[in-house]
């Protein structure tokens, strides 16, 4: 799921019952995603590009886990939100198969999908079950 903000093109009314149930999960845990990722795009780090990106992870456990990108003067150096999102996860003891559901935020008018190196990294952990 994407979400952006500013020009919001999800909104909390958007997010029904029915909706929410076409991505396997419940309209609260979307917004709860969508909330969370939008909070976590400002702490990003991103003084080169100005493109914050924010990220939140919902574990089967239901935990929510969040990441922000993270630039570097040295291009590929830095980190993308999914990725900081996805390290942090790692880090607290989760693994492969215990994601349902990500999210990312940018200020981009329209929809960001994750890059192709987050799109294999997400893989590794999420397998193709859980829901962007």
């Amino acid at each position: 799921m994407t979400a952006q903000n500013g020009e919001a093109s999800l909104t909390a009314s958007d997010i029904t019952d029915s909706s929410a149930l076409v991505h396997g999960l419940t309209a609260e845990e979307i917004r709860t995603l969508t909330a969370k990722c939008i909070e976590a795009k400002a702490a990003a780090y991103c003084p080169y590009s100005l493109f914050r990106v924010g990220s939140a992870l919902l574990t089967h456990s239901g935990s929510y886990i969040s990441g922000a990108n993270v630039e570097n003067a040295s291009y590929p150096v830095g980190s993308c939100a999914e990725r900081v999102a996805m390290g942090s996860a790692v880090f607290a003891g989760h693994r492969r198969g215990d994601f349902r559901a990500i999210a990312v935020a940018t200020d981009a008018p329209e929809p960001s999908s994750p890059c192709g190196m987050c799109r294999q990294f997400l893989r590794e952990f999420c397998g193709g079950t859980s829901r962007l």
